[in-house]
């Protein structure tokens, strides 16, 4: 005997009517289907077990949405895969991820990322486009003590960041 969903919720979708039934499946057994309607007014067709898994049940627009809402939050920037964002996960990453395997020449040191990158990546994208930033260009802070933030970084090349390593800095101090 079917247990008579009529009426019941299952999410966005409330059951209207049985409609008929799934073929038999592995166990040679068989679900009724049942005509639903969704909140957003769509209707549709879904089978007993499916409405009596959990989870957010509709017509498929609660995915839609989903999809949109990630695609609004992640295309913010227009930059999602680029270098220039790289550059930024990377100075985030040095200052405030324990495990960076740069972590303790930045983060641990003290060094942090200003307020305004912190919040909010667009505004160290827009200052690093309109401050010359090229994709063979990297990083640097003009004080190696100092903070990344607007006043004190700048872009060079990455032979010239090689000649600021720590280890290089201390044989070139050893040498004199």
């Amino acid at each position: 005997m079917i247990k008579d969903l009529t009426g019941q919720r299952f999410g966005k979708l409330v059951v209207l009517r049985q409609d008929g039934f799934t073929e038999k499946n592995k166990h040679n057994s068989r679900y009724a289907i049942w005509l639903c309607k969704c909140d957003c007014g769509n209707y549709c067709r879904m089978d007993t077990g499916t409405l009596k898994r959990k989870g957010n049940h509709s017509c498929g627009c609660l995915a839609k949405e989903h999809l949109r809402n990630m695609t609004d939050n992640n295309i913010t920037h227009g930059m999602t895969g680029s270098r220039l964002l790289g550059c930024y996960k990377a100075m985030m990453s040095r200052c405030y991820r324990e495990k960076d395997i740069h972590y303790n020449a930045y983060g641990k040191r003290g060094i942090i990322v200003c307020e305004e990158w912190k919040n909010n990546k667009q505004e160290f994208i827009d200052w690093a486009l309109s401050h010359g930033y090229s994709d063979d260009l990297t990083i640097e802070r003009i004080d190696v003590n100092g903070n990344y933030e607007p006043s004190n970084c700048t872009w060079i090349p990455m032979r010239e960041q090689y000649k600021n390593k720590q280890s290089n800095a201390a044989a070139r101090t050893v040498q004199r």
